[in-house]
């Protein structure tokens, strides 16, 4: 799964300039609504992304999260991969913030498996920036399996911009 994930990002990465992406390192959260589907809460992860824009108002990004299992019987890592697309909604005051909606698919994974790419990912967040090449961004989003809501993402970290 992590080959498949290096894969995606590579092959995204070589295929824009580099002077318009952006790579993210972020602390993510997942709570159930009390279905209990993915085994109930995850336990905190780390997630990385990679952001790739198709337009001003547009981004590509496909991100993988890291986490430990709390089981002890099937200990190792567990997360979700998959891809967003991050839309612009609009500026807060100046160039230096602004409001995003993201929606995409993704798939859970754990040691010894993974499951179909079913689970939608749908919120919204803001991208602040820090200095010249470094942000800050929160967002939260809704996390459905098929079209059913079952819980909740809040993922906050810092991205960097590449070459700019």
């Amino acid at each position: 799964m992590c080959r498949i994930a290096a894969a995606l990002v590579l092959t995204v990465a070589l295929a824009t300039p580099a002077d318009a992406q952006e790579a993210a390192v972020a602390l993510s959260i997942y709570g159930p609504f009390g279905i209990n589907d993915l085994d109930g809460s995850l336990p905190a992860s780390v997630e990385f992304r990679f952001t790739v824009p198709l337009s001003d108002w547009f981004a590509l990004e496909p991100f993988v999260t890291v986490g430990s299992s709390r089981d002890r019987r099937s200990s190792g890592p567990e997360g979700f991969y998959g891809a967003q697309i991050r839309q612009r909604i609009g500026r807060l005051t100046g160039k230096d913030a602004y409001v995003f909606a993201t929606y995409g698919a993704a798939a859970y994974y754990w040691r010894s498996g993974s499951s179909a790419p079913i689970i939608g990912h749908v919120g919204f967040g803001l991208h602040k920036r820090l200095s010249e090449h470094l942000a800050f961004r929160p967002e939260i989003q809704m996390v459905t399996f098929h079209v059913v809501p079952i819980g909740a993402r809040l993922v906050a970290g810092v991205s960097m911009g590449l070459g700019r």
